[in-house]
C-alpha cells in the first residue's frame, strides 16, 4: 500500500513532440543578423574565426576598390553596387546555412570565444569608423554639399545639393569654364566659382564686360536647363590688364 503511493509511474514520451519548439531558427536568424550588421561577423559567431576576419578583410577591399576605381561613371557605379550587393548575399547565405549545420555537430571544435570576441569588436569597430562622417570626408572621393548662396545660379542655385569629385585636380590642373570648390585663405568654409582665367592669362575689363586674353567672355548659353538671365558677364568698367601669376586661377562667381 505504502509502496503504491509514493511510487512513481513512468511515462510514455511521444519522440515525435518536439522538445523546444523554436531553437531550431535563433542560431541561424542571429547569425544572419550578425551579417547583415558588418560583413563577416556571423562567421565569428559560428566560430570561424579565421573565416570571419578573412571575409571581413574582402569587403573592406572591394568597397574601397568600388569607391576609388568604379564610381565615376553611372555603369561603374552599378557595378560596384551590385558587386557589394552580391558579396552581402552570400555572406549571408553560408552563415546561415553553417549556423543550421552546425546545430547538430557537437564534435566541431570552436574557435576560443575570448577571440572570437576580441575578432568581434575589432570588425564592428572598424565598420563603425569607416561610415563616421571624418572618415568619409577623408578617404571618400566624392562629397555631397549643399550651396548656401545664389552666386552660381543658374548653374547652381541657393539650396541647391551637388555632388564634387574630390581628386578631379590630382593628376590635371581646372580649365577655363570648370567649376571648382576651393578654401580661401585661411578659411574653413569651401567656396564654389567658375575659373576665368589661368596662369599666364591676361584679364581686363572694357565697358563692363570681362576679357581674357583679348577676347571677350560669353556665359554659358544655357545651365542644367534653363537658359542664362544675362549675355555678358559684367565687371566694372575700370580693371586694368592684369596677368594671372603661374599656378594660380581667376576665378567668377556667377553661372
Amino acid at each position: 500500500m505504502t509502496n503504491s503511493l509514493f511510487s512513481v509511474t513512468p511515462q510514455k514520451v511521444d519522440s515525435t513532440t518536439p522538445s523546444r519548439p523554436g531553437t531550431r531558427w535563433w542560431q541561424p536568424l542571429l547569425a544572419l543578423l550578425f551579417t547583415l550588421l558588418a560583413d563577416g561577423l556571423g562567421q565569428i559567431y559560428n566560430g570561424e574565426l579565421i573565416k570571419g576576419i578573412a571575409f571581413a578583410l574582402v569587403g573592406w577591399l572591394l568597397a574601397l576598390f568600388g569607391f576609388r576605381h568604379l564610381m565615376y561613371s553611372f555603369y561603374g557605379m552599378l557595378l560596384s553596387v551590385a558587386l557589394g550587393l552580391a558579396f552581402k548575399i552570400y555572406l549571408c547565405v553560408d552563415a546561415f546555412v553553417v549556423a543550421r549545420r552546425l546545430q547538430g555537430d557537437t564534435i566541431r571544435r570552436k574557435a576560443h570565444l575570448a577571440l572570437r570576441i576580441g575578432a568581434a569588436i575589432l570588425i564592428t569597430g572598424a565598420a563603425l569608423l569607416a561610415s563616421s562622417d571624418s572618415f568619409l570626408k577623408r578617404f571618400l572621393i566624392f562629397h555631397a554639399f549643399k550651396t548656401p548662396s545664389g552666386s552660381m545660379c543658374p548653374t547652381i542655385c541657393e539650396g541647391d545639393r551637388f555632388v564634387a569629385d574630390m581628386r578631379a585636380f590630382r593628376q590635371s590642373s581646372p580649365r577655363r569654364g570648370d567649376v571648382v570648390l576651393f578654401l580661401f585663405d585661411t578659411e574653413s568654409s569651401l567656396h564654389i566659382k567658375r575659373v576665368l582665367a589661368i596662369g599666364g592669362d591676361e584679364v581686363s575689363a572694357s565697358n563692363g564686360r570681362i576679357i581674357v586674353n583679348g577676347n571677350a567672355v560669353e556665359p554659358p548659353a544655357s545651365a542644367c536647363g534653363t537658359s542664362a538671365q544675362s549675355t555678358s558677364y559684367e565687371a566694372s568698367p575700370d580693371l586694368i590688364p592684369q596677368h594671372v601669376p603661374a599656378g594660380k586661377l581667376s576665378s567668377l562667381g556667377t553661372t
